[in-house]
């Protein structure tokens, strides 16, 4: 359902190019896959990941999403899903553009002979539910870098519980100058009795969160370039001014246990801070 490490990746993020919208990801034509002596290949190295498409049932494969999944070294992630634009679909940076956002962390389990690779992901905090929920997937990685997943889950479409399959592709993150080093970083929140939960991640040259206020969903993407800095591509329910300012700093030295201050008295604490390469 969500993203996950295979023994092979298919090539960079070189490209975010804008059709109506800042929300379509693409893979240009010099993405290439990674051999296994590649460092990112390694298990606990945090890595991004995009949906191809997904397939219901006996139902034809498709994609009218741009999917964006963050995992960390730890394994926390943040899944947002977008509608792709179309005469139809709601106006971006819109509650209604948002067709899934959440973030929890993940609990992979190596395949072995016969079994496939299997990954548990616990929701902590979810666009749909309040409540903390889980699903789960069987990982099978192909031969030309993309991992299929299959599982069964709730049609969205219909309400009813099908089969599904969904086609995964694993990103090569990027070094932003003048860091020395991949980057990566996890930052909570979390206040009881105000209801709010909120996961943002950083790999790399893409920032994605997601923050639940009580019955208030907001969810926020950023991605670096050269030419832009951090660029926001989504801001669903104010996300930007939720999440503190200085995260976006690109000389921002984030460290385990850092906390900071965001919108509305929130407060911040990374949970996790890994640097690589």
């Amino acid at each position: 359902m969500v993203a996950k490490s295979a023994k092979l990746r298919a090539g960079p993020i070189s490209c975010y190019q804008r059709s109506s919208t800042p929300l379509l990801l693409h893979i240009t034509s010099n993405s290439h896959d990674i051999s296994s002596n590649n460092p990112f290949t390694m298990a606990n190295n945090p890595f991004i990941s995009i949906r191809k498409y997904i397939k219901w049932g006996d139902g034809p494969a498709g994609e009218n999403t741009d999917t964006l999944v963050l995992t960390s070294a730890a394994k926390y992630f943040v899944d947002v899903r977008i509608f792709l634009p179309t005469s139809s679909t709601p106006p971006p940076n819109t509650i209604e553009s948002l067709e899934w956002g959440f973030a929890g962390i993940a609990d992979s389990t190596p395949g072995q002979g016969e079994r496939p690779a299997h990954t548990v992901w616990s929701h902590w905090v979810d666009s749909k539910t309040t409540e903390e929920v889980k699903d789960e997937g069987d990982m099978y990685p192909q031969e030309n870098g993309e991992v299929l997943e299959y599982g069964s889950m709730v049609n969205p479409a219909k309400g009813v519980v099908e089969k599904y399959e969904e086609c995964w592709v694993d990103l090569s993150p990027r070094v932003i100058p003048p860091e020395n080093g991949f980057i990566s970083w996890v930052m909570k929140c979390e206040d009881v009795e105000r209801g709010v939960k909120g996961m943002v991640i950083r790999i790399g040259e893409c920032i994605q969160g997601v923050l639940r206020k009580g019955d208030e969903v907001s969810v926020g993407r950023w991605i670096w370039s050269e030419e832009d800095g951090w660029r926001k591509a989504v801001d669903i329910g104010g996300f930007g001014t939720e999440v503190p300012s200085k995260v976006l700093r690109i000389d921002a030295d984030m460290k385990l246990g850092d906390k900071k201050k965001g919108g509305g008295g929130l407060e911040w604490e990374c949970v996790e801070a890994f640097g690589w390469g």
